[in-house]
């Protein structure tokens, strides 16, 4: 579902997010990332080929753990909050605060909701939300002002 960034609906209140380490998504990246480093093993390709796609697996494993399950660093979201008049900001890893637009690209399914930012002093952020990401009732709440949103 394409999210559209822009909206005339305005909300009561504001929409805060707190997501925490999500079981699901840790599972997911090792299971994803052990299976490419699988493939990676058995290619008919020489032996330092195989090496180095192993090691770029390893490093976008490493990257992607941190940052979505661990929340480390400046691309780590932390906190986020939906403001009733439809801007955000954003906490990064490094407790730094940024003022954001939500990119109409931005996924929105029942288990899973990616959300894609532009950050106005430049540069993107992305917040991948499983279900057990955040309590049940802000998940629902999210998904539902999102459709409300992209309506």
């Amino acid at each position: 579902m394409k999210v559209s960034p822009v909206s005339s609906k305005k909300f009561d209140q504001s929409l805060h997010l707190q997501p925490h380490s999500s079981r699901n998504l840790s599972l997911a990246l090792f299971i994803l990332h052990g299976m490419a480093l699988v493939v990676a093993a058995n290619l008919t390709v020489p032996g330092w080929l195989s090496i180095v796609l192993s090691l770029a697996v390893l490093a976008n494993f490493y990257t992607t753990f941190t940052v979505h399950v661990m929340g480390w660093g400046k691309y780590a979201l932390l906190n986020m909050v939906w403001s009733d008049d439809g801007d955000w900001t954003l906490i990064n890893g490094e407790g730094h605060e940024l003022k954001a637009n939500l990119l109409p690209n931005s996924y929105v399914h029942t288990y899973l909701v990616v959300l894609n930012f532009h950050i106005q002093e430049g540069g993107r952020r992305t917040a991948i939300l499983l279900r057990d990401s955040l309590d049940s009732k802000t998940y629902r709440d999210l998904l539902v002002r999102m459709r409300l949103e992209a309506g």
